[in-house]
Order: C-alpha cells, then sequence, then structure tokens
C-alpha cells in the first residue's frame, strides 16, 4: 500500500515523511517520495557523537501514557547511541503545571547541559523555560509547544493537519451530517488548542454536523463520563472524536455498557489498545503519532546543538491515519 500526501503528513523539508519511525512504517507504510521529503527521520539528524559526555534531563508528562512511554524510549535509546546521558524526570499523572515549573527549576540549579522537555501547560510552564534560557541552559520542546521562552527547537506533529484529516474521515463515515461529540484535551494545553482548531475546521464546513465540545482533559475515566452523559442528553449522537486516545476506550466502554454499536469513534495516537480495537471493528480510526521519531530526534538536535552546529527551529514528526484498512499491519509493525 502506498499511502500519498493526503494519507500521510510529511516532515519538514530538512527531515524525510518516510522509511521506519519507530512507530515503523516498514515497506508497507513507504510514502512516494517528493521534492522535499527524501530520507529516513530516524537518521536524518543521527546518531551523532557528542563533542564530550553530554548530561541531558528530559521532562516526561503523563508517564502512564503509552505514547509518552514510547517517547522515553526514543529519548533513551538514542541517547546512549549518540554517547551522552539523560536522566528522565517524570511528571506524576496527576501533577500540575507548578509541580513541572518546580521539576525545571531544580534541573536548571543541578546544571544539566540540555532540557528535553514534554509540557503539560504552555502557558503556565514559561516560567520554568525562562529559568533554563537564564541559566544558558538550551531547550528542545517534543510533542507541545510552551508559549514563551526560547526554544532551540520544536519537534512535534502539524497537529491541525492531522486533526483536520481525522475530522473530514469522521464526516465521511457519518454522511456529512449528525452531532460530533469532541472529546477535547486540555485546553490549557497547546496541542489540544491546535486538535481542536483543525477538527473544528473540518466538521464547521459541514452545515448538517452540530459539534458538542467537551474536554475530557486526556483521561480515559473523562471520557467515559461524558459519554456517558451525552446517550442521556443527546442520544441520537453520531460520532465521538478524541484529542488522544484514552478518552476513546472511555467512551467505547460507556457505548458498550449501553447497547450502542451505532457510533463512529476516532482517537489520536494510535496506542495499541485502540488500534486493537479497530482491528476489532469497535473503533472506527485513530491518527498515528511517531513519539519515537520526537524523542530521538530531539536527542540527536540536543547534541548538534551543544556541539555548536546549527539546527532547524521546528521538525514536524508525521502524522497517520490508522484504519481497518492498515491497522493491522500497523500493528504488527509496532509490536
Amino acid at each position: 500500500m502506498t499511502l500519498h500526501r493526503r494519507t500521510f503528513l510529511g516532515l519538514s523539508a530538512a527531515v524525510a515523511a518516510a522509511a521506519s519511525t519507530g512507530w515503523k512504517f516498514g515497506s508497507a507504510f513507504a510514502q512516494d517520495a517528493s521534492p522535499e521529503a527524501t530520507g529516513d527521520p530516524m537518521t536524518a539528524y543521527g546518531p551523532v557523537q557528542g563533542n564530550s559526555a553530554y548530561n541531558l534531563a528530559f521532562m516526561q508528562v503523563f508517564p502512564s501514557n503509552a505514547f509518552w512511554q514510547l517517547l522515553k524510549e526514543g529519548v533513551e535509546s538514542r541517547a546512549a547511541e549518540d554517547g551522552v546521558t539523560v536522566d528522565v524526570i517524570a511528571l506524576p499523572d496527576a501533577a500540575g503545571v507548578a509541580d513541572q515549573v518546580s521539576q525545571m527549576e531544580d534541573a536548571v540549579t543541578k546544571g544539566y547541559d540540555g532540557i528535553i522537555m514534554g509540557t503539560i501547560d504552555a502557558a503556565g510552564i514559561v516560567q520554568g523555560v525562562e529559568a533554563a534560557n537564564k541559566a544558558g541552559i538550551p531547550v528542545i520542546a517534543v510533542d507541545t509547544a510552551p508559549a514563551g521562552g526560547e526554544l532551540v527547537s520544536l519537534i512535534q506533529t502539524d497537529n491541525v493537519a492531522a486533526s483536520r484529516q481525522q475530522g473530514e474521515y469522521i464526516a465521511k463515515l457519518i454522511d456529512g451530517k449528525g452531532k460530533v461529540l469532541n472529546l477535547q484535551g486540555d485546553m490549557a494545553n497547546q496541542t489540544a488548542q491546535a486538535r481542536n482548531q483543525g477538527l473544528h475546521e473540518a466538521l464547521d464546513a459541514y452545515p448538517d454536523i452540530t459539534v458538542i465540545d467537551q474536554s475530557a482533559h486526556w483521561v480515559q475515566q473523562e471520557g467515559f463520563t461524558i459519554t456517558e452523559n451525552i446517550l442521556t442528553s443527546d442520544p441520537d449522537i453520531a460520532a465521538i472524536a478524541g484529542a488522544n486516545d484514552p478518552p476513546i476506550l472511555g467512551a467505547l466502554q460507556a457505548l458498550v455498557a449501553a447497547g450502542r454499536d451505532d457510533v463512529v469513534l476516532v482517537g489520536f495516537d494510535a496506542i495499541p489498545d485502540v488500534v486493537q480495537a479497530i482491528i476489532d471493528g469497535t473503533v472506527n480510526g485513530t491518527m498515528a503519532q511517531f513519539p519515537k521519531v520526537m524523542g530521538t530526534v530531539g536527542i540527536d538536535l540536543m547534541v548538534r546543538h551543544l556541539n555548536g552546529e546549527e539546527v532547524p527551529a521546528k521538525v514536524d514528526s508525521g502524522a497517520l491515519l490508522v484504519t481497518k484498512d492498515n491497522a493491522a499491519e500497523f500493528q504488527a509493525e509496532n509490536s
């Protein structure tokens, strides 16, 4: 199967949009080469040896989430290849932005050579980024951009474009009409805002589609509770979109409990449980991100920056629509 531009949202000109990624494409997911995309994102910037034994910090959010676990794997694996050390500083799932600011400030005090940061709150974390800036410690953000402070680089999915594709797929499945429950992420988060924007750009173009926005804060249980309530207030709901996958699993639980199998479900992240549900026919689709690309490229760019090289300000790590047509192959490539 060849995936064309509409299906695969490729990387920036500096990085290729094909080949293996860590959530691997493998041969089945290779994209036709385009003039601006001709290589492998996992080797576009490395492995690269540091000029000295750099000591880095990785600020991990949502450590129980499969996406962030895979991103961490990318960070740790590439750090070993690049000959640098990395301390994983995980933010407990129940913690908030004040806790992450405290972690950042502690990392600054410890004098790491560089910080690779997952962001829990775009506005709230600015204080921590600025503390690193003031201390001369470079910061690279993965997945989500902070609202301020200076970054060496940002590595993330084009969330607006990917969510727009998610919305277009939902509209196709419900024939352009009906109510769609939008299980948003934490709307203080830049990623959540971008995914909400993209979904609305797609669905708001259909006059017969009504979007119901409710934030599930990335959490499965909230997805369950919101869906349970919506089945009472709007029993004619046609589809549910998730800004990430765990709330879609919660929504599926609520639908099964209610004896409903007529609601379209499309998530975002392609965690293994949701991809399996697509294979089983209980979920319709999800947007795959490539967290190992984010972690791998984040390490390589930090090492290159510390070596004195110029690095791109932004890298798009790619996205892929996973459906019944490609879910089994995708799962096999990434198990």
